[in-house]
């Protein structure tokens, strides 16, 4: 199987509620090679526990060990021991609450001076909206993001998906390495904070400047580019194409393409302030040559022209298109999307694990933390652990 093998000897334990950045963070070490144990509670399935819920809680959970322990005090011990073995832990708030109450420690570092600890909220874990709850949407919306986002006229848009849950759970996964990176030449362990608001405002990297010299907040200019020009989605014959011709160069390759060469002598157009100041003008000569000419064929003349730019496409032709194969981007089931590393140019293999209700507890305790067995057996017996019983749900210890 093949992975980073600097990762192997990693534990990694989840403490975590069934999806955010902090399970997300979790699955992309397991993906690099991290051994991850997931701390779980048995629970009856909830009424609208459904097929998309299963499926989400299985691309979350593959390639994790599940530990399925009860909600008494004895479970302490149990937790103790995969925290004293384990190299990383990764929480979100809610279960960074509820490890310090179970080990009755409110600061961690001192009871294990070897264990990064990272947070991964909404919010982060200080500010005045620490404790809000919100997900990916509520964080767009109070970061700024939506306000910006949307097409002239069409009030606060949403980005489409997840992307900065995703991207906090990548500054997660870099965060918990750097640190382990810092206490081997002797820092002492820390806190790792992070949030999905921080990551939203790291991708206004565009705006805030703007915003600043200005003292104008930006809005949205649907897929426009506010400092350039040409820089568009465009309607063809069979469907639509983006074009980012963001320099002169690519102004004046652009113009011979569309068999306007004098628009490059044109004064209006001679500097990007006034392509800028005349957009309209030049969208409505790039339109009127693409309105007649199939996706195929601009998507050509932009490659053979050495111009950024390309066909929109429908997630099912994504799903087809030759590119999403050839990077192997989905995995032998084809439901799930496959591993994002890639190691000498090979995609790394999505870590086998035992996911199902407490399928890993004996596997984490035992083979990995050293558990003496009988000191396990009497934990089971006591129902203080609990083995693979074939429940449906879990949720967070």
């Amino acid at each position: 199987m093949s992975t980073f093998a600097h990762f192997e000897s990693l534990l990694v334990v989840e403490v975590s509620g069934v999806f955010g950045a902090a399970t997300l963070a979790a699955k992309l070490l397991s993906d690099v090679g991290c051994f991850v144990a997931r701390l779980e509670v048995a629970s009856g399935a909830p009424a609208d526990d459904t097929e998309s819920d299963r499926e989400l809680l299985g691309l979350i959970s593959r390639g994790k060990h599940s530990v399925a322990i009860d909600r008494s005090p004895a479970a302490a011990d149990a937790l103790d021991a995969m925290l004293r073995h384990a190299q990383i832990l990764i929480v979100d708030r809610e279960g960074l609450l509820r490890v310090r109450a179970l080990l009755r420690c409110d600061e961690l570092s001192a009871r294990y001076p070897d264990l990064t600890v990272c947070a991964c909220t909404p919010f982060g874990l200080e500010g005045p909206m620490a404790t809000w709850t919100g997900g990916e949407e509520i964080v767009q919306a109070a970061a700024g993001i939506m306000s910006i986002t949307g097409h002239p006229g069409s009030g606060p848009t949403r980005v489409a998906g997840i992307p900065f849950t995703y991207a906090a759970a990548m500054f997660a996964v870099t965060s918990c390495l750097a640190d382990l990176e810092r206490r081997k030449a002797g820092a002492t362990t820390a806190l790792l904070d992070v949030s999905v608001y921080d990551a939203a405002i790291a991708f206004e990297s565009a705006s805030m400047p703007a915003y600043f010299l200005t003292g104008t907040a930006p809005h949205g200019i649907g897929n426009r580019h506010s400092m350039s020009v040409p820089w568009n989605s465009f309607r063809c014959a069979d469907g639509w194409v983006i074009i980012c011709a963001g320099n002169h160069p690519n102004w004046v390759r652009l113009c011979e393409m569309i068999g306007r060469p004098e628009l490059v002598a044109d004064p209006r157009f001679a500097t990007q302030e006034g392509r800028i100041a005349h957009v309209e003008e030049i969208e409505a000569a790039v339109s009127a040559w693409m309105r007649d000419r199939s996706v195929a064929e601009v998507e050509a003349l932009l490659n053979a022209n050495t111009i950024a730019g390309g066909s929109i496409l429908p997630l099912h032709d994504v799903i087809e298109h030759p590119q999403f194969h050839a990077r192997r981007l989905v995995d032998a089931d084809a439901r799930q999307s496959g591993a994002v590393f890639h190691l000498d140019h090979e995609p790394l293999d999505v870590r086998e694990g035992a996911w199902g209700l407490g399928a890993g507890t004996r596997t984490v305790l035992v083979d990995r933390c050293r558990v003496p067995v009988a000191h396990y057996e009497r934990w089971v017996a006591d129902g203080v652990v609990m083995e693979a019983q074939g429940a449906a749900h879990a949720e967070t210890a």
